[in-house]
């Protein structure tokens, strides 16, 4: 739901950032137009110049195109100048990487399901009730995510 993401990318303590491919692939979705301008507003196109050279010596040209590696590279940057950061991965092949690669990310590195969790939990975005209701309406969606992954974050959002 359009309204949520809004109601995250309002919120005064947190600031985002993202490369163009990620950018690129939000200005995809079919609900974009919903969130455009505060989207537009609120997320920081990070450039740095060709900040996917990082990870070349480990991916393929195509490999690199896609966000998970831009996501990675941003990340390992603002590691490297001390910015505190959250990265948000949720393909098991991406995060494999940076749990052997870069260990030092991988402890702030969450996903979608436990992003949910934090905004509800840390940053009182969501009430427990909301929460809960995004986690279930990730369950039924096409999201590929274990049901055990978000009983867990559901144990914690209700233990918060």
């Amino acid at each position: 739901k359009p309204d949520y993401l809004v109601r995250i990318l309002n919120n005064e303590e947190l600031r985002f950032i993202a490369g163009r491919i990620v950018k690129s692939e939000v200005g995809s979705s079919p609900n974009y137009e919903s969130i455009k301008s505060i989207f537009e507003s609120n997320v920081s196109e990070f450039r740095y110049y060709e900040y996917g050279e990082i990870l070349r010596p480990f991916f393929s040209t195509e490999e690199i195109r896609k966000g998970e590696h831009e996501v990675i590279a941003i990340s390992y940057i603002l590691h490297f100048l001390g910015i505190y950061f959250i990265m948000i991965l949720d393909d098991d092949q991406s995060r494999k990487f940076v749990e052997g690669n870069f260990p030092e990310l991988a402890r702030n590195m969450m996903g979608t399901v436990g992003f949910v969790g934090e905004c509800c939990c840390s940053y009182n975005i969501f009430s427990k009730e909301e929460a809960i209701t995004i986690l279930m309406l990730i369950d039924k969606s096409k999201f590929r995510i274990r049901k055990e992954t978000i009983e867990e974050i559901v144990e914690k959002i209700e233990g918060c």
